[in-house]
């Protein structure tokens, strides 16, 4: 059950890990996808800046240091963009396609003119600034901004008065037709004082606009170039076409709620899929385990499977199918399960035949002595005959003789229910066992009417105490040296002998006789309660449970009978009994 066990527990374990693990990758996934649309969106009204920071999100794996892969800038002079990467100390450590006039060093004021003004001799700048490392650096990206050009041309050549003068205006508008673009110019109390060109298809500014268009400048119909004269103060704005407008729209929220939408349906069918297939792994297994039971209830214990159920858990050459795997130990158990109980089965019918000729064989026991008792009553009752005294004796001998042994099937049937209920209450002694044994063996010698047996006894050399329930043992004794009398013709040599066994740590007592032996059948069955082999004549008459009763004192001193015996040669019986550990008493 310890391999079933771990079997489970790894089964259900890598199941919900590999769910687990593929719920994440699908959140990843789902995440990675939303992240894409969403970038994809703010390109759409950013493209420069976002085109910087997906620059910055393909560096190198380190933590400490940035590195760049290789290959990076190879579509850069394509898009008619530079990149410069700046550490901390304001050097370039990595650049692409950057024109040859752009300063390899910057210096702290260079930065702040550059983050102020978001330009470069001419360049349109955007920035992105990464933190995620041990110190920070800097993306710079630049692009060629020609309608900055223009409006610093046009400033150059006609603002020298911070407004264009009527003389020159006719050019201005000439020059400013050919890219549709339209200009504004503001004093230094931000008062418009010019507006030169066309103002078609302008966007309604408000004051929040100057933030928008900073944030997301690709929104509006127009592009602003802003350009501040120092000389005279005057803030020129030129508006020209955004060919990269898009409408706001709420796409990329919808796109995001769908994804969501369909990641939870995946995953719903994904959990419902996993349900059904869960459901049918183990709810046939439990099916087969109920009909299984139902049959054991009404008593079909070599009905461990129906064929159908053979052909759905076993391949044709035996092995278990794969999805019935798991539970391989379980129908090894089963079979081991019906096996014993069928075993069971056959034992307790076995044992209700053996107690039914058992109560056969008592009442013929208790029969004959009270046949005897009756008839012997019923002729002193009648009064018709004179008894004389030797006669009386005899009559009231026989009587005694049939009393006591009755007494006796009722004490075996006492003593086997106390030795089987009361074992726990048994009061153990450290007794000597030489002596113990010499006072059984004495009064068997005692006993006029066994003068026509031999026994002997044969003691340990030294003297050896052992916790012994004494009464219990004795009876033990008694029992194994009667049943080797009464099985056995007169004139049998029957010897007690003690041998101590110091390799097995055991004491043995050895109950030999060269009598008439007993064939194997009788031998396994010996100890079998009720069981009298198949003589039931008054010399061996009994209750058949004396071996029994024996053998369960024997293993209330943890030890037990051994029997060996042979047809014509005799029969040997050993009560093994353990020895004490490091001389101590047995307890």
């Amino acid at each position: 059950m310890k391999r079933l066990r771990r079997r489970l527990f790894l089964h259900f374990s890598f199941q919900f890990i590999s769910l687990a693990v593929a719920i994440i990758i699908l959140f990843f996934f789902i995440l990675l996808i939303t992240i894409v649309w969403i970038t994809k969106d703010e390109s759409k009204y950013n493209y420069y800046q976002t085109k910087i920071e997906s620059i910055s999100m393909d560096t190198g794996s380190s933590l400490k240091e940035i590195t760049m892969p290789d290959g990076w800038d190879k579509d850069l002079a394509e898009e008619g963009i530079w990149v410069q990467l700046i550490n901390h100390k304001g050097e370039v450590i990595e650049s692409g396609n950057v024109p040859d006039s752009i300063p390899k060093q910057y210096s702290q004021h260079d930065l702040h003119k550059m983050q102020e003004t978001n330009e470069l001799q001419g360049y349109s700048l955007y920035f992105y600034l990464e933190t995620l490392y041990e110190e920070p650096y800097l993306f710079v990206l630049g692009h060629e901004d020609k309608g900055r050009k223009i409006l610093q041309q046009i400033i150059g050549d006609y603002g020298k008065e911070g407004m264009i003068s009527q003389e020159q205006l006719k050019q201005v508008e000439d020059q400013l037709l050919s890219i549709d673009g339209f200009i504004k110019v503001y004093d230094v109390s931000e008062n418009l004082i010019q507006e030169v060109g066309s103002p078609s298809g302008l966007d309604e500014e408000l004051p929040l606009d100057v933030f928008v268009r900073k944030v997301a400048p690709d929104i509006y119909s127009t592009k602003t170039t802003i350009i501040k004269d120092p000389a005279t103060q005057a803030l020129w704005v030129l508006y020209t076409p955004n060919k990269n407008k898009e409408e706001i729209k709420l796409d990329s929220l919808k796109e995001i709620i769908i994804a969501f939408a369909v990641s939870g349906v995946i995953v719903l069918v994904v959990t419902i899929v996993i349900s059904f297939w869960n459901g049918f792994r183990y709810g046939n297994p439990l099916f087969i385990f109920t009909s299984w039971l139902s049959r054991m209830g009404t008593g079909k214990y070599n009905e461990v499977l129906t064929e159908k159920e053979k052909k759905l858990i076993f391949r044709k050459n035996g092995k278990v199918r794969l999805k019935y795997r798991l539970y391989a130990e379980v129908f090894q158990a089963f079979y081991a399960m019906a096996e014993k109980l069928a075993a069971s089965t056959k034992e307790r019918e076995q044992l209700e035949k053996t107690r039914e000729e058992w109560m056969a064989g008592i009442s013929h026991d208790l029969r004959t002595p009270l046949t005897t008792m009756q008839g012997y009553g019923t002729l002193l009752e009648s009064g018709q005959y004179e008894w004389s005294k030797q006669e009386l004796e005899d009559i009231g001998r026989t009587i005694g003789e049939k009393s006591a042994y009755m007494l006796s099937l009722i004490e075996d049937f006492s003593l086997s229910f106390r030795l089987k209920n009361e074992a726990a209450l048994v009061d153990f002694q450290s007794i000597e066992v030489n002596q113990l044994l010499t006072s059984i063996v004495i009064k068997f010698h005692e006993d006029m009417t066994l003068s026509d047996y031999h026994l002997s006894f044969d003691p340990l050399n030294h003297n050896l105490s052992l916790q012994i329930a004494k009464r219990w043992f004795e009876r033990m004794m008694d029992n194994l040296i009667y049943n080797a009398i009464i099985h056995n013709p007169p004139g049998t040599a029957i010897r007690i002998a003690i041998e101590e066994d110091s390799g097995s740590g055991k004491l043995k007592i050895m109950i030999k006789d060269n009598g008439i032996g007993m064939d194997e059948e009788t031998r396994k069955h010996l100890f079998n309660r009720y069981y009298r082999g198949t003589s039931t004549d008054e010399r061996v008459e009994g209750s058949g449970l004396g071996m029994s009763i024996a053998m369960q004192i024997a293993e209330l001193h943890k030890g037990d009978i051994i029997v060996d015996s042979e047809i014509n040669k005799g029969t040997v019986v050993t009560v093994c009994i353990p020895l004490p550990q490091d001389n101590k008493q047995l307890e």
